[in-house]
């Protein structure tokens, strides 16, 4: 059984692998006892125990890092490439308020919709601070692991659960677009890993998103 106090570690973890690649990432990867752990998780949560040995073998090779910053500028970069999007509100309707009139008010693909308003609420809520790199786009997924790193330490289940059906449940849609990419191994396994961790987290796998409600 897997403790609250790893769920954490793990969370935090994986916000660092959704990163811009650095050497300090890439040295967690080579640590030795990395591996075991990892393969016992998705043991665990249901998933194939190979699943993150490739990529964390890799992390030894010397063009292990420059590689994945090409990939990572690919995939994610804003100017160049696939730009694929990291943020919540891009993957849902701008807003679920039926009597906002604006003409795009049911689109996809638009930043600041009702997903990144709840999340600067909880971060109101909480006293945190977006930091500048994520300034207008406070549900990027990065922070919403962050965040949900800091409630495995000092929130209710009740409240976990709340929070990944209503912040989290946009991951294997997010999932299917990589997918289209033609990932490096290392990022198709990255988000496998997360998918399979939140869906272990949701009662019975059926967490289903009704909107954003307050956490108190």
């Amino acid at each position: 059984m897997i403790t609250n106090s790893e769920k954490e570690r793990f969370c935090t973890f994986a916000a660092s692998l959704l990163a811009p690649p650095e050497v300090a990432m890439v040295d967690d990867l080579r640590q030795a006892e990395l591996q075991p752990l990892i393969e016992l998780y998705v043991r665990e949560w249901g998933g194939d125990g190979q699943l993150p040995s490739v990529w964390i073998k890799d992390a030894g090779r010397e063009d292990f890092l420059p590689i994945l910053r090409g990939e990572y500028e690919r995939l994610f970069g804003q100017w160049e490439g696939e730009k694929i999007s990291l943020v919540e509100s891009t993957y849902k309707t701008w807003t679920t308020d039926k009597e906002c009139r604006m003409v795009f008010a049911v689109s996809k693909g638009l930043f600041m919709g009702d997903c990144a308003l709840h999340m600067l609420e909880i971060y109101r809520q909480l006293s945190l601070e977006i930091p500048e790199q994520f300034q207008g786009m406070p549900d990027h997924l990065i922070l919403e692991l962050e965040l949900l790193a800091l409630l495995y330490k000092s929130a209710s289940n009740e409240q976990i659960e709340q929070f990944i059906g209503d912040h989290l449940d946009w991951v294997p849609d997010l999932k299917e677009t990589l997918e289209k990419s033609s990932p490096h191994p290392f990022y198709r396994n990255v988000v496998e890993l997360l998918c399979l961790f939140l869906k272990n987290e949701t009662i019975t796998g059926k967490v289903k998103y009704h909107g954003p409600k307050k956490i108190h």
